[in-house]
C-alpha cells in the first residue's frame, strides 16, 4: 500500500513539475499583449548572442509547492510517533528543494540577446527574446522590424 501511494505522488510530480520550456512562437501572443499599443521600427542586427533564460518565479515555486506536497506525502508514511513528524517534515523540506531543482532546469530555453541598429539613425535598441521557432536564431546583418513597448519587445526578420 505504501509503495503505491509512493509511486502515485512521483508520478503527479513528474507531470506537474516540468509545464514544457516555452520556446515562442509568433502565431501565438499572451493575453496581456491583445489591445497593446507598440512602435515599429526597421533596423539591422549589429550584435547577436544566444543566453539562457531561467524559468519564471511561477514555474520555480510550483515545483517547490509540489514536491514539498510530496515529499512531506512520502514521509508521513515513515515511521510512527514523533518519527514520523521529523521524517514528514525533513521529507518535505527535500521535496521542495528537489522540486524547485527540477522545475528550474527542466523550464530553462533558448533566448536572443538582439542589437539593432536603427535604420537612418545612429540609435540602437537592444532586446532579448525567445528564439522563435518559425525564425531560428537570428543572424547579424538580418534586417527586419523591432516592436516595442506595450507588452513587450520582439525583432522580426523580413519575410517572416
Amino acid at each position: 500500500m505504501k509503495k503505491s501511494i509512493i509511486t502515485s505522488l512521483l508520478a503527479l510530480s513528474l507531470v506537474l513539475v516540468p509545464s514544457c520550456a516555452n520556446l515562442g512562437s509568433l502565431s501565438q501572443v499572451n493575453s496581456n499583449e491583445i489591445g497593446s499599443v507598440a512602435q515599429v521600427i526597421s533596423g539591422t542586427v549589429v550584435s547577436a548572442r544566444t543566453v539562457r533564460a531561467d524559468a519564471s518565479s511561477t514555474d520555480k515555486n510550483l515545483g517547490t509547492g509540489i514536491g514539498a506536497a510530496v515529499g512531506a506525502g512520502a514521509g508521513s508514511l515513515l515511521g510512527g510517533g514523533s518519527g514520523r513528524i521529523v521524517s514528514t517534515v525533513g521529507f518535505g523540506v527535500l521535496g521542495a528543494m528537489a522540486g524547485r531543482g527540477v522545475a528550474k532546469y527542466a523550464n530553462q530555453s533558448d533566448a536572443q540577446e538582439l542589437v539593432i541598429q536603427a535604420d537612418g539613425s545612429r540609435a540602437q535598441y537592444r532586446v532579448t527574446q525567445p528564439v522563435y521557432k518559425e525564425i531560428g536564431l537570428i543572424p547579424v546583418g538580418a534586417h527586419g522590424t523591432l516592436q516595442y513597448g506595450g507588452a513587450g519587445s520582439k525583432f522580426i526578420p523580413d519575410g517572416m
